[in-house]
């Protein structure tokens, strides 16, 4: 039976609701965002009045990825990543599409990737950190990063990152693999998928 799940998280613009949608024969939740105090960004590069969240020190353009997420991988990081032509999908619990990238291989391995644009970044998976099964604040690339989930199923191939690329939005990459069995192996994909698209979008 498969494990393959969806789920997205709504980041609202000032609105600090969200809900989750799950699909298939398994479930995960990714964490619900709120907004923090402030929705501007002061202090170090480690440390912000966002939820507790790292500023970013290096922000990137992510808007191209609102109108077109699948243009998050290009041609060569697909083949690499062992990921067919992504399909855009309708997210419907905010306003914007993701794209999920199925594998070449025979499997029902999946990730998909959203750019959500949000008034508090990373900061609101920060401030919502005490309602997740797991939180563990990582990097890539450089970049301030979270995984994160309401219910963990890494150890079944689903994994929720977050990924800080500027100070209002936020990747979140969301692995389904059906061949994983261990938070490793789905967490550890996930990233090579973010780090990607950090190239792609210039970092």
């Amino acid at each position: 039976m498969s494990r393959t799940a969806r789920t997205c998280a709504a980041f609202a613009l000032l609105v600090g609701a969200s809900v989750l949608t799950s699909c298939g024969d398994g479930s995960d939740a990714a964490p619900t965002p709120a907004p923090s105090e402030s929705a501007e960004s002061s202090g170090s590069p480690s440390s912000s009045p966002q939820g507790g969240a790292p500023t970013v020190s290096n922000p990137l353009d992510a808007a191209s990825l609102s109108a077109d997420p699948c243009a998050a991988l290009s041609a060569k990081q697909l083949a690499e990543l062992g990921l067919a032509e992504g399909e855009t999908r309708p997210n419907e619990q905010f306003e914007g599409e993701a794209c999920r990238w199925q594998a070449t291989e025979e499997s029902l391995d999946s990730v998909d990737v959203t750019a959500l644009d949000n008034t508090d970044g990373l900061g609101g998976v920060y401030a919502t950190k005490d309602q997740n099964d797991y939180f563990e604040p990582t990097e890539v690339a450089g970049y301030p990063a979270v995984y994160s989930g309401l219910i963990d199923a890494r150890d079944s191939g689903t994994c929720n990152l977050w990924v800080g690329v500027n100070d209002q939005t936020v990747l979140h990459i969301l692995t389904n693999l059906t061949s994983a069995d261990s938070a490793d192996a789905s967490c550890g994909f996930a990233a090579d998928v973010a780090e990607s698209t950090i190239s792609t979008l210039g970092g």
